[in-house]
């Protein structure tokens, strides 16, 4: 109960759900790190509405009833940032329900100077980190060719800087925990994700290094396959199911 967790990606997704697990079997203390703003103000006619169609529809029809012109790129704007703020809103709720602790801060993993004021004042309110988990990650699934540098350095940053980040925020030889969310993308391989298979075998070899070094913390890099959730959009997981490939939490 007196452990206190960074957890990279951990207000959304499947880092969200394992983190809710957690909580329901543990009752330890969360400190959520993700891009996504808690101020945003969700409105009326959003509370109870999360299809995706029919939300975009009613974003239009306010825009208009404003006199605003719908764009398509402002409407997967508000879009997007509602279902982040009510994803966020739900998985605090959980958590709390469970009797655990949790704070949420705002920042880019990739970049230690975005949130370490913020996490100051998280470790002061819960108590000094003594497990991480490195939840986050992005795809940019493309063939090689099409990949762009700026699609391959943003796949690899958020893992490996990430990671990083993550370490330096701490005090190294109190940490009890690391625990990494690699892939099996990164031993097998899937067309398209040449730099997610990187990011991701990186952080596995990562783990025996740091376990290596750190003898005395419990070092995991679990090679998930696929999530009915999060980054396996609706093509994606047709895709999974022709091949006979079951998605996790599914």
């Amino acid at each position: 109960e007196d452990a206190v967790f960074l957890v990279s990606g951990g207000a959304r997704g499947v880092t969200a759900n394992c983190v809710i697990e957690m909580a329901k079997t543990f009752h330890c203390k969360f400190i959520l790190l993700g891009r996504s703003s808690v101020d945003v103000e969700v409105p009326a006619f959003a509370k109870n509405e999360n299809d995706e169609g029919a939300l975009k529809r009613l974003i239009m029809n306010d825009m208009k009833e404003q006199g605003e012109k719908p764009s398509l790129p402002k409407v997967k704007s508000i879009f997007k940032n509602i279902i982040a703020k009510k994803e966020i809103d739900d998985t605090i709720a959980q958590i709390k329900k469970y009797g655990a602790e949790v704070v949420y801060i705002k920042g880019d993993v990739t970049k230690l100077t975005s949130f370490k004021v913020e996490l100051d004042k998280a470790t002061a309110q819960l108590g000094k980190v003594t497990g991480i988990i490195h939840g986050a990650g992005r795809l940019a699934d493309k063939y090689i060719q099409d990949k762009t540098e700026d699609d391959f350095e943003n796949v690899l940053s958020v893992k490996l800087d990430g990671l990083l980040s993550l370490l330096s925020a701490v005090n190294l030889n109190q940490l009890d925990h690391l625990i990494m969310f690699s892939s099996v993308a990164g031993y097998y391989g899937n067309v398209g994700q040449t730099d997610y298979a990187i990011a991701n075998e990186i952080l596995s070899k990562a783990a025996h290094l740091f376990k290596t070094n750190h003898p005395k913390t419990k070092v995991s890099a679990i090679n998930w396959g696929a999530w009915d959730s999060g980054m396996v959009s609706g093509e994606l997981k047709a895709q999974f199911e022709a091949a006979g490939i079951t998605l996790v939490n599914s």
